[in-house]
């Protein structure tokens, strides 16, 4: 029978994303996607603050195009602008 409560983590990486480092020693970072339009810098960034809040410290958006690409320097200067360091990236 497996014990889960005992367990060995692999040898990793540490990789840096944003303000989060995650692999090696760190602990396991919860990550999460926003399902707003990545063209509406409001509700992406209202969400995006919400899933900081609730312990998720890498958010993904998507950026299916040109537009939605530029639009992520909004939604990080917004986000910066309100003292989060939530690790932004985009798909």
């Amino acid at each position: 029978m497996i014990d889960l409560t005992q367990y060995r983590r692999r040898a990793t990486h540490e990789v840096r994303i944003g303000a989060c480092t995650i692999g090696g020693t760190h602990p396991v970072a919860v990550q999460s996607m926003t399902n707003t339009d990545t063209n509406d810098t409001e509700a992406s960034v209202a969400q995006i603050e919400r899933i900081d809040r609730a312990g998720g410290k890498i958010v993904r958006l998507t950026a299916q195009g040109r537009r939605e690409g530029e639009n992520l320097e909004n939604i990080v200067r917004q986000l910066r602008a309100d003292g989060f360091r939530t690790a932004v990236v985009a798909d």
